[in-house]
């Protein structure tokens, strides 16, 4: 057994309080284990460590790098790199990518999947969250370590336990997916949603909104939700409600309780044109450039804030 697989076998067995005894009883489904699953809501960012000031300004010079038309990748990754030698656990999370994508070297003498993995083992050993949900997906996938679902489920659920956004989505979906009703817990599921919508992440946003629109009817959480997941910058969302705000007919599939308003038409098309130019848009300020009813309409002058804090 190598060392990546002993690792594997020590997070699982970890979990067992919160699989239920997942591996301990083989017999029993994951579905039957999650009954009684409790979740608390914590972000990742509140436990992640310091950042070494030099690592982190070597980070910062690889991301404008990468901003760049036709970004010198080999540079990019070495600021990675040098980074990453400090533990600079964002500069680490990158550079894997950039190597399992093709768009960085590994280092002399390993394979890409061995440095990979390698790194995703030391963003684990520090109690990086995004490390067990990276880990996860790789097992999924069986990139770098043998492929089991059950092992992957472990180190998913794992980093949504320890808060990380993405792991919470995966796994909060599970519970909010009705064609599962041994599993199905609506509550929890949007509980996790919600706690991974606090920290900015988009799809859940967007996956709320859809769930309070379609199950519940509940229009005005549906729009807040919306709401939320355009100001994170997911086109998707800024399309619908423009959607609505097009029409008040009850009977249409885009019918989310407001009235007919084009001048909000307009400002949600061009946030969602924005997206489309710049997929890293954010809207802190969504709310004064198109607030949702019953708030008026403040006067804007088509300027978006996230492109003066970049300057």
């Amino acid at each position: 057994m190598n060392r990546t697989q002993k690792r594997i076998n020590k997070i699982i067995i970890a979990n067992v309080v919160f699989l239920f005894s997942l591996l301990l009883f083989g017999c029993q489904s994951v579905h039957q284990n999650l009954k009684n699953f409790q979740f608390t809501c914590l972000h990742e960012a509140d436990i992640f460590p310091p950042l070494d000031p030099e690592a982190d300004k070597w980070f910062k010079q690889a991301v404008q790098l990468s901003r760049q038309d036709n970004p010198d990748l080999k540079r990019i990754a070495q600021l990675y790199r040098q980074a990453a030698e400090k533990d600079h656990y964002i500069a680490m999370g990158n550079l894997q990518v950039m190597i399992s994508e093709g768009d960085a070297e590994p280092v002399a003498g390993k394979l890409p999947q061995e440095e990979v993995i390698d790194l995703v083992e030391r963003l684990i050993n520090m109690e990086i969250p995004f490390g067990y949900y990276i880990m996860g997906t790789y097992l999924q996938e069986g990139y770098g370590v043998e492929q089991d679902e059950n092992a992957a489920f472990s180190y998913i659920l794992k980093a949504a336990v320890m808060g990380n956004p993405e792991g919470q989505y995966v796994i909060g979906q599970k519970f909010m997916n009705g064609q599962v009703p041994e599993l199905y817990r609506l509550d929890l599921g949007r509980m996790m949603l919600t706690c991974a919508s606090k920290q900015g992440f988009s799809q859940a946003s967007h996956r709320l909104g859809m769930n309070y629109w379609i199950v519940d009817e509940n229009y005005s959480q549906a729009l807040f939700y919306f709401q939320e997941a355009v100001k994170q910058g997911y086109s998707l969302a800024a399309f619908q409600l423009s959607e609505a705000f097009k029409t008040e007919t009850t009977s249409s599939s885009d019918y989310l309780g407001v009235k007919r308003d084009l001048e909000r038409v307009r400002r949600y098309d061009l946030i969602n044109d924005e997206i489309d130019r710049n997929p890293r848009a954010k809207f802190p300020d969504i709310n004064k450039i198109v607030p949702l009813p019953p708030a008026p309409l403040p006067e804007w002058d088509g300027t978006f804030e996230y492109k003066k804090q970049a300057q």
